[in-house]
């Protein structure tokens, strides 16, 4: 497996409890999926471009729509064949897609594209298994200023400081959010954009630096295990100064957009 691709098979056993959204969000965007599903067919087929452990695929799959998954992580697909032993499911890189031209009436990308070493090259893969008047669905959450999103930034400034290492730019769904754009106009696709979620987030500064200290974000692998007790040394007393103390439950606002390209006939 390349070294730029992130597999999620380190973080398998926790995906479900620290990527779950509030039931009733989850069923708004499950909701909104499908209604975006519906307009190019009454029955929709859907790829869905790193399936994980089918956060989105299983209230589709529920609703109506029928999902095939592609993943690089093993151990993400075997915590979703648990689940659904009917599923059909794919170790597979998104640049080069084990489908048919044509085969499907949708693809979905849901947090996944930031994380690609090529987002580009993988929407192509994507387009061409897409048939004509099909869509492209790209779905983020965006967490504004939230805690976890003050801490990280904060946390990669001081790896630069302990280690040497330059993390680049600390919005990474920004160049995701540019390439689809880029991609839609390349295809001609009529692209749109709604909110399909929203809801508030509760998290305390010692469950914030607890996820750190044991790498539960993706955002967090690069840093180096020799710096990682000095960093938490350095970033307790700014988190417990920042957020008025480390248990005290801070509440931000989150949302779930959904981005739309559908295709030329």
């Amino acid at each position: 497996m390349s070294a730029d691709r992130k597999s999620f098979d380190r973080v398998a056993g926790c995906y479900d409890a620290t990527r779950a959204l509030p039931p009733a969000a989850a069923a708004d965007v499950a909701a909104g999926l499908m209604r975006a599903l519906r307009e190019v067919a009454p029955l929709p087929s859907v790829l869905e471009v790193g399936i994980g452990t089918g956060r989105m695929a299983l209230p589709l799959l529920g609703a109506g729509a029928r999902v095939v998954g592609v993943d690089v992580a093993p151990a993400m697909l075997a915590r979703l064949r648990a689940k659904r032993t009917d599923l059909p499911l794919l170790i597979a890189d998104a640049a080069q897609l084990p489908l048919r031209a044509h085969a499907v009436d949708a693809a979905l990308f849901v947090h996944v594209l930031h994380l690609l070493p090529d987002a580009g090259t993988a929407l192509r893969a994507a387009t061409q298994v897409v048939r004509p008047g099909g869509v492209l669905l790209y779905g983020r959450s965006d967490h504004a200023r939230s805690p976890s999103r003050l801490l990280i930034r904060r946390a990669r400034a001081l790896v630069g400081e302990l280690a040497g290492i330059e993390f680049g730019a600390q919005d990474w769904h920004v160049e995701a959010d540019r390439t689809f754009a880029a991609h839609a106009d390349a295809v001609g696709a009529r692209r749109t954009d709604v909110v399909l979620a929203r809801w508030p987030e509760r998290v305390t500064g010692r469950a914030l630096l607890a996820a750190l200290e044991h790498r539960v974000y993706s955002s967090t692998w690069a840093i180096p295990d020799a710096v990682m007790p000095e960093l938490l040394l350095r970033l307790t007393p700014w988190v417990e100064a920042a957020l008025g103390g480390l248990d005290h439950p801070i509440e931000t606002a989150a949302k779930f957009t959904l981005v739309t390209a559908r295709l030329p006939g």
